[in-house]
């Protein structure tokens, strides 16, 4: 019997994507909702697997979604998905049972992996407190924080690069763009550096934290996964204006050509 995935998003586009393009070709039943009250209603009627929400909705956020089905009894493993994340919102997102946190734009296998996760999650309990990671393991996990660190510093000097560039290629509009979203992604990364220091402090206090650790480590390479995509699409976004302006000098070409046709220049007298 095929699983029932219900989704929440506000954009039918969206809705369609997941829809068509990673549920329906694995075999899911696909029950949408454009809204929150109505998410809660559905996933309340057709008790689905597993629920595929947005962040933000009308009428009701996907958190309060989340919350209210709690409070209900119903135990239905989520996906949340949102463009702007925080800390503190997939740490939310966690505690009111989504099993995973999808920073927009996601690519197609990172869905899968999060759907497989989750309904995974339904068989296989997390840990008890006793069962908690013991000192070695939360070392791994301090250390798989430090490499992630890495990374992003480098895809910001990456994108550095990258605005050098396209300053030298592209007018004033679009640099001021470009030059938005990197100020938007240091203060992401400034606020992810503060809250992982903030778990550390914790950390140190008690081994009690080492789920907080191992959310934050998630959270940042979900955010790592947005650099990257920005990135492609910044690269494509440049081609395409290449070729533009490509295709627009040689028009401008014939038309100078035409003139010079219909309209001779006069000889100097």
């Amino acid at each position: 019997m095929s699983k029932k995935v219900l989704i929440i998003e506000d954009r039918r586009e969206n809705i369609v994507f997941i829809a068509n393009n990673i549920l329906r070709p694995k075999g899911y039943e696909v029950i949408t909702a454009r809204d929150g009250q109505t998410g809660l209603e559905k996933a309340q009627a057709e008790q689905p697997d597993l629920i595929i929400t947005d962040l933000k909705l009308p009428q009701l956020g996907g958190l309060e979604v989340l919350e209210q089905l709690n409070e209900k009894g119903y135990n239905i493993p989520a996906i949340v998905m949102t463009f702007h994340g925080t800390e503190e919102t997939a740490k939310q997102a966690l505690r009111l049972g989504a099993k995973d946190y999808l920073i927009k734009p996601f690519t197609i296998e990172e869905m899968y992996e999060a759907i497989d996760r989750a309904l995974k999650s339904v068989t296989s309990p997390l840990p008890q407190p006793e069962d908690s990671p013991d000192k070695a393991e939360t070392a791994q996990l301090g250390q798989e924080l430090s490499r992630l660190k890495g990374i992003l510093a480098t895809r910001e000097r990456q994108l550095e690069q990258m605005g050098k560039q396209l300053a030298n290629s592209i007018g004033k509009t679009e640099v001021a763009e470009i030059a938005q979203r990197a100020a938007a992604w240091e203060e992401d990364y400034a606020r992810l550096n503060s809250v992982l220091a903030q778990t550390k402090d914790a950390l140190a206090k008690t081994d009690g934290q080492a789920q907080a650790l191992a959310e934050a480590v998630m959270v940042q390479k979900k955010q790592l996964g947005k650099y990257q995509q920005e990135m492609k699409r910044m690269a494509h976004e440049l081609h395409n204006l290449s070729e533009a302006m490509r295709l627009m000098a040689q028009d401008m070409e014939h038309q100078i050509e035409r003139l010079d046709v219909l309209i001779p220049r006069q000889k100097e007298s």
